[in-house]
């Protein structure tokens, strides 16, 4: 019987999904790599596979709800059922608050927060019968909302909510469930996030942050060790702690700096 973890990665063709996919695989795991873009999604499936890894490549927009199904359907038969899904696709915007038009906003909740959802609940049936694992890739600005963000921040606290909703649902059903905030991580050069008014804004190439690889070994150790809950970064742990015990000083940070948070978000 093949014991080995069968892992649904969404968003896993680039950037910190497709680390997952490759940290999970390089454990032995067999995953199902996901993405909008057939040739992103081929590139990602075959350097995977040339590592030895079985990779299954099952293309599909999360924000469909049909296809976020057949999403989820494609993975589970490839794998022959599921143990693991990482929610990790999202969206990220920059931009003043008041300078932030109606679609980014409609964008930024229909990818982060609905799609994350389309997913979970096609993916319930069988995380369940495995006693499986959830795991959603949050950040920071989940925690607490910080400048030029505000779209943003606000899916990833609903996410919040939404998780432990269903923790609370699937109570005694032996299903994890985990909630994975990411600090400020590298990003791919060819990363883009939503201007003010949509359109594509190209995001310069962090030299700084933490790797997306230690995001992905933390997402695997989560789901090994059945956490409920993970903050990234020293820096992150300090607004965890700080947001219970002494919110004011986050407050009074954040009016001081707004100009250098911009660069905060997943």
């Amino acid at each position: 019987m093949d014991t080995r973890l069968r892992v649904l990665v969404t968003g896993s063709s680039k950037g910190i999904g497709r680390q997952i996919a490759l940290c999970f695989g390089r454990r032995q795991a067999r995953v199902a790599v996901n993405g909008r873009d057939a040739d992103h999604l081929r590139r990602a499936v075959e350097s995977l596979r040339a590592e030895g890894i079985e990779a299954h490549p099952v293309q599909g927009d999360i924000t469909d709800p049909r296809q976020a199904a057949a999403i989820v359907d494609g993975a589970a038969e490839a794998l022959g059922g599921l143990d693991v899904l990482v929610n990790n696709a999202g969206l990220a915007m920059r931009g003043r608050f008041d300078a932030v038009e109606p679609e980014v906003w409609s964008k930024v909740v229909t990818t982060n927060i609905l799609g994350t959802a389309f997913v979970t609940r096609a993916a319930i049936p069988f995380i369940t019968a495995s006693r499986g694992s959830i795991v959603v890739i949050s950040s920071l600005v989940g925690i607490w909302g910080f400048p030029l963000v505000s779209a943003y921040s606000a899916s990833k606290m609903a996410l919040n909510g939404m998780v432990e909703s269903i923790r609370a649902e699937l109570h005694g059903s032996r299903v994890h469930l985990g909630l994975l905030y990411a600090g400020l991580t590298q990003n791919d050069d060819d990363k883009h996030i939503l201007d003010t008014d949509g359109s594509p804004l190209p995001l310069a190439a962090r030299t700084g942050g933490m790797p997306q690889s230690s995001v992905a070994a933390a997402a695997y150790r989560m789901v090994r060790r059945r956490r409920k809950a993970m903050v990234l970064t020293p820096g992150g742990w300090v607004i965890a702690a700080l947001a219970v015990v002494a919110p004011w000083l986050i407050r009074v940070f954040l009016t001081l700096i707004p100009g250098k948070i911009n660069e905060t978000a997943k």
